[in-house]
């Protein structure tokens, strides 16, 4: 995803926006290009480590549901393993272009199954259980229990409601709210990207992000 990532980034703008911030990876690549970084993810522990792990002078991080955003007028808006977990793909596409200023760039990476469905809670949690093996060996006892005690709880519950999308379902929607949008394969066989640069004012003013 990084090489994705590195080619659609604007070398600078004013405003951004990362949906589904997590820890703050991204969101601190995006400060180091933009004035103000505004980073949400509706976890309160990932928005709390981010803080911890990754605080700059320009970001500001908080908890929120990409829906319950107002405002908008965003230069670049960033959205990274969001969308498969909002309950209406169309609604949430829908809000985030409101969101974007005239000529800004909206850049969305997700995941789509063969065959959409929910993931039933238990075997969600014995993957976690996986991982905190996998990351004991790889990062350390504090670091593994920290990404498992973050993986659980309220998340866990958000994550037995996901309603993961089909291509056909985020091609359509696209072609509704994204005319032109170039849609593209990341991250292996199910990874799917979405760009789409809004149309300027009539008035002709100089595009904000370059």
């Amino acid at each position: 995803m990084e090489p994705w990532l590195a080619a659609v980034l604007p070398d600078r703008g004013q405003r951004a926006l990362e949906l589904g911030c997590g820890s703050g990876r991204q969101a601190v690549t995006l400060a180091e290009r933009f004035g103000q970084v505004d980073a949400i993810d509706l976890s309160g522990a990932m928005i709390e480590l981010a803080r911890a792990r990754r605080s700059r002078p320009n970001i500001s991080y908080r908890q929120a549901d990409l829906l319950e955003l107002d405002g908008g007028g965003y230069d670049f808006i960033l959205s990274v393993l969001t969308l498969h977990h909002v309950p209406d793909l169309h609604a949430a596409l829908r809000h985030i272009k409101g969101l974007l200023a005239p000529g800004g760039r909206v850049a969305l990476v997700d995941i789509y199954p063969a065959r959409p469905r929910a993931v039933p809670r238990l075997k969600l949690q014995a993957n976690e259980v996986r991982l905190l093996g996998l990351n004991l060996f790889r990062r350390g006892p504090t670091a593994a229990w920290e990404i498992y005690r973050l993986s659980n709880g309220a998340w866990l519950d958000h994550r037995v409601s996901d309603r993961f999308f089909s291509r056909a379902e985020l091609e359509e929607s696209c072609g509704a709210l994204f005319p032109g949008a170039q849609l593209q394969r990341v991250s292996g066989p199910r990874g799917v990207a979405v760009t789409w640069d809004a149309p300027l004012l009539p008035t002709g003013r100089e595009k904000r992000v370059r």
